[in-house]
């Protein structure tokens, strides 16, 4: 028995010291965040105080020494994420995870934005080395180079045995073609439009692919056959991509809120910008804030991974919001292939040769692969990209805006992080040609403005840009470009409150931009919040309806439904549901049971009502299609529309027995899930959030690095937009959402206020990796600090970076 104890007790000696020892190896990798470092080529001291969030605030007294330090503490606290997504982006992930990144990296290889960024720099920098864009990248460059030179590597890299490689100029111009992509929605809607359109006519697409919708909101502007079967297949390229951008380890953006009051509607007489970014939850967050200051420029700033310049951000004198402008710049062509040879492709009258150049797809653990990208005189050829596509006769080109014109991404970002005025920021952002975004401005000087910034094409009149064109005619291609004068603008509105929700933008006198835009709830309900006579709005007021979570739309949509539904076809419990609906204003608390009933009789009525039309592959992307999604509603509403009958029946389905039969199917796979008691499907058991790192999926050490699940409110479209794909479980896993939440006002822009949904640390062991993620669900915020004997008072840390 002794024996025994003596091994039970070296056993549990053995496991605490193992597990000290883990701790201690763990703790090796966070970075000492008090200390004196030496950097070459540095001209003067440069000071880095971290306040109580572990947000660098860097005083330099030159800009290149302030973005070399800015180069290294970004790298420190980030580089796993800046790693992944410059790999990501140029199609190198599976030299690190084997065969099952090849689509990935073909997919984003034969995108070529390794060409895009040499075509860049071989344009914009080289020709101009001295301009202070230049400069000031190359210096964050340089600083990002000296960390891994120097510092200890991320745990992530040990893990997964990542080699540290230096990052060059062409690497930040990578990532923002990445931004680029994810913004691009036409990738993932144009081949089920086409679909839906040769298969089953103009009837079946009018009702859930039409533009705007009429009565939804827009933003107020400046006063001025063999066809079909190619189709459907084209059409499940929507679902090997939404599975490449699912499995990325790095999120897709998806929309955003933004809006600016004016002095007149506010207490403190200067204007309040607001901005909450859309983006796919990942850990670590997406934006990593950073103060900037030397003598000359004065700088708060949300900084993507790898990005040398600030894509939000606001200084002494203004600032600026984003969101997507969701404009179509992209066009998908159907090339006419020579049978007599695959390398050429007819073009009006004669055949043209195809450009070909060769990629090399390193792959772990296995043998190389080599791929042709071939370009035709619309752009790449797309078919080799996805399974689905390969064996395709007829070769499909993308005709990209992104891709017409070298990037102007830096120098944008960098002159409108100097503009002192709008003026001065409208000029910096002209000159933006993809991905579309509107910038929100506010100033001290009390100006608040819009632009809608892309350059969008002339297209001709008949076509229709959302459907796959014709290649081979030259009838459909662009036939030029709109001056920026022409884009979606204003300036100072009378009304005091300037908003984008991702919605259409009116008119501005040559037409409605066609775009994707979004479903209107968001728009809807922030006109009801702020288009009020209320003039005396706050910062605390301004962040209630940031963290808003009604859904303007649902309530219509249900009083007009539910009154056609059979009752007497209704089973006892379908009956109790209804009773939850009828009085519902649309909230999504955690506590409500209506938004649990709501969403599973949604996902009933299109299975119902479309699934028979599209089968299951295509379903599954359909149905978080932002098209779909902004015409459901329509669809529903209309008592005639083709999509009601079953096409596998010979009875003719109504709506009214749709609506019925779904309705009683969604109360009883709840009654399955969560019981009989409809007052316990509260909607905190089925809306949770996650941030899922990339090496989350590990088993046992995988957990130790996603943060979450938390309960929480919102829903899809609401203000605090927590959205979610619907699918046969009825679990909702938020899959994107507000990536910050950021409110300044303007006369006092010292002191602005944002929350990130996580943390600022990238590093698993530090505090900071995941301190705000609590707040964020409850809709708090923390100071975003410019005063340096504010910040002082909370330091938490401080580096002396020495030449």
């Amino acid at each position: 028995m002794k024996l025994f104890k003596k091994i039970l007790l070296g056993i549990l000696i053995l496991i605490v010291l193992v597990g000290i020892g883990i701790f201690l190896w763990l703790n090796s990798f966070k970075p000492d965040l008090n200390t004196d470092l030496q950097l070459k080529g540095l001209k003067k001291e440069v000071e880095v105080l971290y306040d109580d969030y572990g947000i660098p605030h860097i005083y330099a007294q030159n800009e290149e020494d302030l973005f070399y330090a800015f180069g290294y503490v970004h790298a420190q606290d980030r580089l796993f994420q800046m790693e992944l997504i410059r790999r990501l982006a140029d199609g190198r992930l599976a030299e690190l995870f084997g065969k099952d990144a090849i689509p990935s990296d073909k997919f984003f290889r034969t995108l070529g934005f390794r060409k895009h960024a040499k075509w860049t720099i071989d344009s914009l920098v080289k020709n101009n080395p001295d301009a202070p864009f230049v400069r000031a990248s190359q210096a964050y460059v340089k600083g990002i180079n000296a960390f891994i030179e120097t510092g200890k590597g991320p745990l992530e890299f040990s893990l997964a045995s990542i080699p540290k490689t230096p990052f060059t100029l062409e690497d930040t111009y990578i990532i923002a073609g990445y931004m680029g992509f994810t913004f691009a929605e036409a990738f993932r809607s144009e081949s089920i439009a086409t679909y839906i359109y040769n298969k089953y006519g103009d009837t079946y697409l009018k009702d859930v692919w039409s533009q705007w919708p009429k009565g939804e909101p827009t933003i107020s502007v400046q006063a001025r056959d063999s066809v079909a079967k190619v189709a459907k297949n084209l059409a499940k390229i929507a679902n090997q991509l939404a599975s490449i951008e699912t499995s990325a380890p790095f999120p897709p953006y998806h929309g955003s809120n933004g809006w600016v009051l004016s002095g007149t509607k506010t207490k403190s007489g200067k204007p309040i910008l607001s901005n909450d970014t859309h983006i796919a939850f990942s850990q670590p967050s997406v934006w990593y804030e950073a103060h900037l200051e030397c003598p000359g420029f004065k700088f708060y700033g949300n900084f993507l991974a790898g990005a040398p310049l600030a894509a939000l951000g606001h200084s002494q004198y203004g600032g600026w919001g984003l969101t997507m402008f969701e404009n179509d710049d992209v066009d998908f062509f159907r090339e006419k292939a020579n049978p007599k040879n695959p390398n050429q492709v007819w073009y009006k009258d004669h055949w043209e040769d195809l450009k070909i150049y060769e990629e090399i797809i390193k792959v772990k653990d296995g043998t190389d692969l080599k791929i042709q990208v071939k370009n035709s005189r619309h752009g790449i050829l797309m078919n080799d990209s996805f399974d689905k596509m390969a064996d395709h006769q007829d070769p499909i080109a993308m005709w990209w805006v992104f891709n017409q014109f070298p990037s102007h991404f830096l120098e944008i970002f960098y002159d409108i992080a100097h503009a002192k005025n709008a003026a001065e920021a409208r000029k910096a952002v002209s000159v933006l040609t993809a991905p579309g975004l509107n910038f929100m401005w506010a100033d001290t000087g009390g100006n608040i403005a819009w632009w809608a910034a892309a350059k969008l094409p002339k297209r001709p009149t008949h076509v229709n840009p959302m459907l796959i064109l014709d290649g081979s005619s030259g009838n459909d291609d662009p036939t030029g470009w709109l001056d920026f004068s022409q884009n979606p603008q204003i300036l100072n509105p009378q009304r005091g409150v300037l908003y984008t929700a991702n919605n259409q933008p009116a008119d501005m006198g040559g037409g409605l931009i066609p775009g994707y835009y979004v479903p209107g709830d968001r728009a809807k309900r922030i006109e009801q919040l702020l288009l009020t006579d209320k003039k005396d709005w706050t910062q605390g007021e301004l962040r209630k309806v940031i963290n808003d979570v009604t859904s303007p739309n649902t309530k219509g949509l249900l009083r007009s439904i539910i009154p056609i539904i059979f009752a007497e076809e209704l089973s006892p419990l379908a009956k109790r549901s209804i009773e939850k609906l009828i009085p519902w204003e649309g909230t999504h608390n955690l506590e409500e049971v209506e938004p649990t009933i709501f969403y599973r009789f949604i996902y009933y009525i299109l299975v119902n009502t479309v699934k028979d039309e599209l089968g299951d592959e295509i379903f599954e992307s359909f149905e978080h299609n932002v098209n779909f999604k902004r015409n459901m509603i329509t669809l529903i509403k209309k008592e005639d529309s083709p999509w009601w009958d079953n096409i596998h029946t010979k009875e003719r389905e109504t709506r009214r027995q749709i609506l019925t039969r779904s309705l009683n199917e969604a109360v009883a796979s709840l009654e399955q899930q969560l019981g009989n008691d409809v007052d316990q499907w509260q909607w905190k058991k089925v809306h949770t959030l996650t941030h899922k790192h990339p090496l989350g999926i590990l088993p046992i050490v995988g957990k130790l690095f996603n943060v979450g699940p938390f309960p929480v409110p919102g829903g899809r479209e609401t203000i605090n937009n927590l959205d979610f794909p619907i699918d046969s479980t009825g679990i909702y896993e938020v899959s994107y959402g507000p990536a910050l939440r950021r409110i300044i006002d303007f006369a006092n822009p010292e002191h602005s206020e944002s929350v990130l949904p996580t943390g600022q640390s990238g590093n698993v062991m530090s505090k900071h990796y995941d301190d705000q993620a609590s707040m964020f669900v409850e809709g708090g915020s923390r100071a975003e600090l410019m005063n340096r004997a504010e910040i002082e008072k909370i330091q938490t840390g401080k580096i002396i970076f020495k030449p």
